[in-house]
C-alpha cells in the first residue's frame, strides 16, 4: 500500500514566538490504514494534525500528504480530507441536518440530484435519516457527533482526521461511533486518524499507534503492542486499562497471568486457578 502521510521531524514557530518540535520516530500513514494518536495534554497531537490539514506549516521539517504540501497546494489536498473537530457543535452550521451535511458538497458544485442522493447515502450509513430536518444545535451530543462525522464524509474523503471523537459522548454513543469508524473504514477504505484519550475503543478500530509526549514520538506499533507496554503508557502519561492494572498488582503479587485486555482470557486463567474451577451457588 501507499503511503499517504509522510512527517520527518518538524517545528513551527507561532506569532509569540513559542515554538512546538514533533521530533522522534518518522510519523507516516498508509492509505486503508486506522492510526490512533496517544498522547496527554500539550503533547503536541493537535499541532501534528493541523500540519497534516495544512492549517499550520513547519518552520523546520517537511509534511507530505498524498505526496503534496498540504499547505502549499491546500485547495488539491482538502477535497481528499475529511476533518471531525473535537467540539462537534463548532462544526454545525446549517439550518437543518440535511442543509448541514450538504454544505461541503454544494461549494464543490454538485448537482442537486446527486447532491440529495449522496446527502441520503451518508446519512443512511449513519443511521441518521430520521434527524434529516431536525435543527442541529437542538439534537444530543451523540447525535451531534454523528452529523458532524456525516458532514466530513459527505465528500467520501480519502483520509478522515478525528480529534479526539470520544472525549465528549457518553459509553453508549462511544461504542456506537467505533463501531460506525470502522464500517467507514472497511466499506469505504477510508485511512482514519484520530487522537484518543480514551484507550478502550483502540484494540477493535486501530491498526498502529502511535505515542506522543511534549512533541517527541515515543512509539509506533499495533494496538495490543502499545497497550501492553504499562511502562511506556505511564511515561507519557496516560491511564492504562483498569484490566491491565488489576493484571499488574496480581502480577506483582505473584499471580501468574498474562497482560491481556480480554476479560474472557482473564477469568478463564483465573477460574483455572482455583481449586475446583468456580462453583457459583444460588
Amino acid at each position: 500500500m501507499k503511503k499517504i502521510v509522510e512527517i520527518g521531524c518538524i517545528s513551527h514557530r507561532y506569532p509569540d514566538s513559542t515554538e512546538v518540535c514533533i521530533c522522534g520516530l518518522e510519523f507516516f500513514m498508509y492509505e486503508k490504514e486506522v492510526v490512533g494518536l496517544l498522547g496527554g495534554n500539550g503533547s503536541g497531537k493537535t499541532t501534528l494534525l493541523s500540519h497534516i490539514t495544512g492549517l499550520l506549516s513547519p518552520t523546520e521539517g517537511q509534511v507530505r500528504v498524498f505526496n503534496l504540501d498540504p499547505r502549499k497546494e491546500f485547495k488539491k489536498i482538502w477535497k481528499h480530507i475529511g476533518v471531525l473537530l473535537q467540539s462537534a457543535e463548532e462544526q454545525l452550521i446549517g439550518p437543518t441536518v440535511r442543509d448541514d451535511i450538504a454544505f461541503s458538497l454544494k461549494n464543490a458544485g454538485w448537482p442537486r440530484e446527486y447532491m440529495k442522493r449522496r446527502v441520503d447515502e451518508v446519512m443512511q450509513d449513519l443511521q441518521i435519516t430520521h434527524l434529516a430536518e431536525k435543527i442541529p444545535h437542538y439534537l444530543s451530543g451523540g447525535e451531534r457527533q454523528k452529523v458532524a462525522l456525516a458532514g466530513a464524509l459527505a465528500l467520501r474523503p480519502r483520509l478522515l482526521i478525528l480529534d479526539e471523537p470520544f472525549s465528549r459522548v457518553d459509553q453508549k454513543s462511544k461504542k456506537e461511533l467505533a463501531e460506525l469508524l470502522r464500517a467507514v473504514n472497511v466499506r469505504h477504505e477510508t485511512a482514519i486518524l484520530f487522537t484518543v484519550h480514551d484507550l478502550s475503543h483502540l484494540p477493535s478500530l486501530a491498526h498502529t499507534v502511535y505515542v506522543m509526549k511534549q512533541g517527541e514520538l515515543l512509539a509506533r506499533g499495533c494496538p495490543q503492542e502499545i497497550l501492553l507496554n504499562l511502562p511506556l503508557l505511564k511515561e507519557a502519561g496516560l491511564e492504562p486499562p483498569s484490566i491491565l492494572e488489576l493484571v499488574e498488582l496480581l502480577r506483582e503479587r505473584g499471580v501468574d497471568l498474562p497482560y491481556t485486555l480480554d476479560p474472557e482470557e482473564l477469568a478463564s486463567r483465573l477460574s483455572a486457578m482455583l481449586p475446583g474451577g468456580i462453583n457459583c451457588k444460588r
